[in-house]
């Protein structure tokens, strides 16, 4: 049993205490941590969990609570920080996506992981859905569509007055650590790109804004191409400003043997010879959320897992990448910005 403290009481870290609900003694939420006292005991009442602190500091340190590991779902401004004071302390860190607001904060906070003998990891839900599942086996495999040729990926929503309510308000705004559309969500996506269709090389995009849009403190729609490892290209489209009804959104994937045509609903087949055909995806009876608690209560004995901090680093890069490529109007080739990741 993974004994977890919960940093960040808001939407994030409530779906993960109701995530763990899920999971059958694999993990126990045994305090809960948020600068806000009122609405914190709030929270450990409605969910029945017995200490509270206000301090960050305090959980690290109090001898009188049995805390493995910190599930950190605060603003992103604060993630290296506090990611980094609990693998000096000896806990084992779970972090909301991004990881870090840049590939430097992620080093630090691997190489203090390291250091100090913790596992990290990120809790990065794309990649435990049902459509990224089926779909990094289709490429594995080979299965309907032979040898990958070429692919694209498109999705976002449109908010042309981009911005969370209540205490999610934070998420857009830059001066409280918030971001954009390109980090704030196409980290999730670049997260599961990377999970179906392997390693990124180079990352080519543009920024755009509509007129309607009313945020220009913040990119409304980034376009552009990805290299990848393997040698073929993939269209991106991440948007906060056009709406991606039906089946916009979502993936197309060419092979030498066929395509395919994937959203979160299910997939159509169209095979080189012969006619189009539905998929479903196989049920998977725990929630993406479950299923990365799960992943990470693994990884800390020992296992794979699919999103660990070395992963979500190379998700990071392409982020970073996306945002220093659109503004130099170049392509950014990651092993020369970064290094090896």
């Amino acid at each position: 049993m993974l004994k977890l403290a919960i940093v960040g009481c808001g939407w994030a870290g409530s779906r993960h205490v109701e995530a763990i609900r899920e999971l059958d003694e694999k993990v126990e939420v045994v305090c809960l941590v948020d600068n806000d006292e009122a609405f914190v005991k709030e929270k450990a009442d409605e969910f029945g969990i017995p200490k509270v602190y206000t301090d960050y500091a305090d959980v690290l340190k109090d001898v009188d609570v049995d805390v493995d590991a910190v599930d950190i779902c605060t603003p992103h401004h604060l993630h290296c920080g506090q990611a980094v004071a609990a693998a000096e302390a000896g806990k084992h860190v779970l972090v909301e996506k991004p990881m870090a607001q840049t590939v430097r904060e992620a080093n630090r906070m691997m190489a203090a992981a390291d250091q100090n003998g913790i596992r990290l990891y990120v809790a990065e839900s794309a990649a435990y859905t049902p459509m990224a599942k089926f779909l990094r086996e289709v490429v594995q495999a080979g299965k309907y569509i032979g040898n990958m040729v070429a692919a694209s990926f498109a999705g976002g929503f449109r908010a042309t007055n981009f911005g969370y309510p209540g205490r999610r308000a934070w998420l857009t705004l830059p001066q409280s650590g918030g971001t954009g559309t390109w980090m704030l969500h196409g980290i999730h996506s670049m997260a599961q790109v990377r999970y179906i269709l392997g390693e990124v090389e180079t990352v080519y995009m543009r920024e755009h804004h509509a007129a309607s849009f009313e945020r220009p403190d913040l990119e409304g729609t980034m376009t552009g191409i990805l290299t990848m490892v393997a040698g073929y290209q993939v269209s991106v489209l991440q948007t906060c400003e056009a709406r991606l009804g039906g089946s916009l959104g979502g993936y197309t994937l060419h092979g030498d043997q066929g395509s395919l045509r994937a959203t979160v609903d299910g997939c159509q087949v169209f095979p080189a010879d012969g006619e189009p055909f539905d998929v479903a995806y196989p049920e998977i009876a725990l929630s993406k959320y479950a299923l990365e608690l799960a992943a990470f209560a693994d990884y800390v004995a020992g296992a794979y897992g699919p999103t660990d901090g070395a992963s979500e680093r190379r998700s990071l890069a392409v982020v970073q990448a996306g945002y220093e490529s659109a503004m130099l109007g170049q392509s950014v080739v990651l092993r020369e910005r970064f290094g090896m990741l």
